[in-house]
């Protein structure tokens, strides 16, 4: 992938980022997460998940149809993960919920800190930009396929 391409890539995953109402249709995180469509109807009851509601204007009806943002997604990934662990669906909840300003902190980083990708021998070299302190060097992490991911500190020309 030459510089152009990678550009290009770095600008669309930025931007998709930038979509807070990226929304997935509940089949879609149902089929996604494991989690059944009834069950997600039911978090949803109590309040543990939230859909943006759609109504289907094509069709002619007043049918409500369930529509997620990607932060829902995760949520639920996350509730059903700490299930399959033997967790309450209680105590799942709770422990998504308080680590969801985690989340939010971890997209802001990706959003604003990957400036380019380059493709590099089995996977990826992702610049995370410059140092406050340390001018004319950006942090780089270094991810190959089957090695541990690596932070390295080069020049930036």
């Amino acid at each position: 992938m030459d510089s152009a391409q990678n550009n290009i890539y770095v600008d669309r995953f930025k931007d998709i980022l930038k979509h807070e109402h990226f929304l997935l249709g509940i089949g879609e995180i149902s089929k996604a997460t494991g989690v059944s469509q009834r069950q997600l109807r039911y978090w949803e009851e109590k309040g543990y998940i939230k859909s943006e509601e759609d109504t289907d204007d094509s069709k002619n009806c007043d049918r409500r149809h369930r529509k997620y943002s990607h932060f829902t997604f995760f949520k639920v990934s996350m509730i059903q993960s700490f299930i399959n662990d033997g967790y309450t669906l209680s105590a799942a909840v709770q422990k998504t919920n308080a680590h969801s300003l985690l989340s939010k902190a971890v997209k802001q980083f990706l959003k604003e800190r990957i400036l380019d990708v380059t493709v590099v021998q089995d996977g990826y070299e992702l610049d995370l930009g410059p140092i406050d302190d340390v001018p004319g060097k950006h942090v780089y992490a270094v991810i190959q396929k089957n090695a541990k991911a690596k932070l390295i500190l080069k020049d930036f020309s």
